[in-house]
């Protein structure tokens, strides 16, 4: 039996990724409908240069890479559209609109239950973001020759139970016992 690893020519990744951010899509759909229920609320961690993120010149002067807000007391007119969520929160005492694109969030809590999700970016992805060249094509495209999507927004590493774990190990060459 061979030990190499295949490519990974369905796209685990993207799935689990796009999962992931079915959840906060969700959980926002809920709230724009009936607000706030209980003592919940969310912090969401996005990067601020990432294509589609919309807010004043001001924030984005005061946060040119990356942002934590939180969606608790202080907002209003949340809009939930299949891409991006709209809502307004106070700053200062003044209300600013953002557009925040899923694909921008880097992290989303709800602390009140102890519920979190992260993503991650590679360095390459945020100098690409930095320099505006991110896009979703080179992200696809980009797969390399273990199979692994590099610049993936997720981390599988923290999701993915290693199966190895449980499957019994040859010791040694002679180990006739071996079910590999």
């Amino acid at each position: 039996m061979s030990n190499k690893i295949q490519q990974d020519l369905i796209g685990y990744d993207e799935i689990i990724e796009n999962s992931m951010r079915s959840v906060i899509y969700e959980t926002l759909k809920k709230i724009e409908k009936n607000g706030l229920p209980g003592k919940h609320y969310f912090i969401v961690t996005f990067l601020t240069s990432y294509s589609g993120v919309v807010l004043s010149k001001v924030l984005k002067e005061k946060y040119p890479e990356e942002m934590t807000v939180a969606i608790q007391y202080q907002f209003k007119n949340l809009v939930v559209e299949h891409d991006n969520f709209k809502v307004s929160l106070s700053f200062a005492g003044k209300y600013e609109r953002l557009t925040i694109p899923y694909k921008a969030i880097t992290s989303f809590a709800d602390p009140s239950i102890n519920f979190a999700l992260k993503f991650s970016i590679n360095y390459a992805d945020i100098e690409d973001i930095e320099n505006g060249i991110f896009d979703d094509e080179k992200q696809a495209n980009n797969i390399n020759s273990k199979g692994k999507t590099e610049g993936a927004d997720v981390d599988l590493s923290a999701k993915v139970i290693s199966l190895d774990a449980f499957r019994k190990h040859k010791i040694n060459s002679d180990n006739k016992d071996n079910d590999d």
